[in-house]
């Protein structure tokens, strides 16, 4: 008897113990939830700011490349798309596989990637593999930002979530800044490959810097990543009849806002007004207008409210398009960029507050369909501007697009408003 009662004591005391272990446990975890951390943003942020770079570095080199590599500059320009489509191709499963093995496992894999990718590309002997270096670099890329904005969710109670959103989200729009314009400069000066290499090492410095910062979080519950769950969670989003409005907006507006710029550098040079360098300050305006939006969000929100924002961003890109294909100067081109830049962050911000409320249970997904809609508009739009410049020339094509972009905003806003959305 005196046996078993020190045994049951003996078992008493661990489970007490246990007990004050999975205590200290939970405060840790929700400490870590409620308290912004500084280091594990300034990650999140070199890795948006990687990111971006490597999104927009062929943009302003279409010319360079296409001339030393014997292409043309319109088959130059599809490299866009080469990243883009499977960036968006990649997210249905990317988001998913991130809930199931770890947010911060699947950037690590990604990252690498990316960084091994750019360094083919870097390498490349002709345009196919450059190409298909873009292919690899888009798919991994996509386990980058859009995971990036799913950790800050995780990690980040409310009260803090939006500041913690707006940091990251500023980092991506100057990494966007960062690489269009220095990709103009350095290419102009040393040739088209030396920016892959600018973007190769920021990328292994993420990659260093993630490793060694990035921890899984203690308290995280995960689930086996089955095809029948990712549908499951797919089928939940969509099921809302909002849906298909946020992610046709997304869509129209990476295609009519992003089409241009990987043309803009042979625009520049059938105008006279400029080539690669003049290009990469001019779309680095677009960047500058994302940021100058980052800052006066909030006052417009309080003034007009959301859907009133969204038409009025229309507006501002269609107007800013229709200068750019009637203006002639490369500065006035910069100053039209950066006014697209601000309207199309005023409907696209918009789009991603109306897709993180279409289904609060299978979050990931809806904002993974939002990152995959609207790269799809992003590959979409070179090919069908360098058509239309082909075929009735750059202003009309210009010209289409501007009055594309302009009634984007106010459509969605109105449909949304008739499905009783919350502006």
């Amino acid at each position: 008897m005196v046996g078993d009662e020190g045994v049951g004591r003996l078992a008493e005391a661990q489970a007490c113990l246990s007990g004050v272990r999975d205590t200290r446990r939970s405060q840790r975890a929700r400490q870590q939830r409620s308290e912004p951390r500084v280091p594990l943003l300034v990650v999140l942020g070199l890795i948006s700011f990687s990111s971006a770079i490597a999104i927009r570095i062929p943009d302003p080199l279409s010319p360079l490349i296409a001339r030393d590599l014997g292409v043309t500059v319109e088959t130059a320009a599809l490299l866009a798309s080469a990243y883009a489509f499977p960036y968006a191709l990649a997210q249905p499963v990317l988001g998913p596989l991130a809930d199931a093995l770890g947010k911060a496992r699947v950037i690590k894999v990604c990252l690498a990637v990316v960084a091994a990718a750019t360094l083919a590309g870097w390498l490349a002997p002709d345009y196919g593999t450059l190409a298909a270096s873009r292919v690899v670099a888009g798919a991994a890329s996509g386990g980058a930002i859009p995971i990036c904005f799913a950790i800050v969710g995780d990690r980040f109670d409310y009260a803090h979530r939006q500041v913690a959103l707006a940091r990251v989200l500023a980092a991506a729009v100057t990494g966007q800044l960062f690489g269009s314009v220095a990709s103009g400069a350095i290419g102009d000066a040393f040739g088209w490959r030396a920016p892959f290499l600018v973007s190769l090492t920021i990328s292994a410095a993420a990659l260093a810097a993630t490793i060694l910062a990035l921890r899984p979080r203690a308290d995280a519950t995960r689930k086996p990543f089955t095809l029948a769950g990712a549908r499951a969670g797919y089928a939940q989003v969509l099921a809302n009849p909002r849906a298909p409005i946020c992610y046709a907006t997304v869509f129209c507006g990476g295609l009519a806002n992003y089409g241009v710029f990987p043309h803009l550098a042979h625009l520049f040079e059938m105008r006279g007004v400029g080539g690669v360098r003049e290009a990469g300050f001019a779309v680095g305006g677009f960047g500058v207008g994302g940021i100058l939006f980052s800052f006066a969000v909030g006052a417009i929100l309080k003034r007009i409210g959301m859907f009133a924002m969204m038409r009025l961003g229309g507006v501002i890109a269609g107007s800013a398009l229709a200068t750019l294909a009637l203006t002639q100067a490369w500065q006035a081109a910069a100053g039209a960029f950066v006014a697209i830049g601000v309207g199309f962050y005023m409907v696209h911000n918009s789009m991603q507050t109306q897709a993180s409320e279409l289904a609060p249970s299978a979050r990931g997904s809806a904002m993974a369909l939002h990152a995959c809609f609207f790269f799809l508009g992003i590959a979409l739009g070179p090919p069908v501007t360098g058509l239309g410049f082909a075929t009735i020339g750059p202003t009309p094509t210009l010209l289409a697009l501007a009055a594309f972009a302009s009634v984007i905003g106010a459509t969605s806003a109105a449909l949304l408003t008739a499905r009783g959305a919350r502006g």
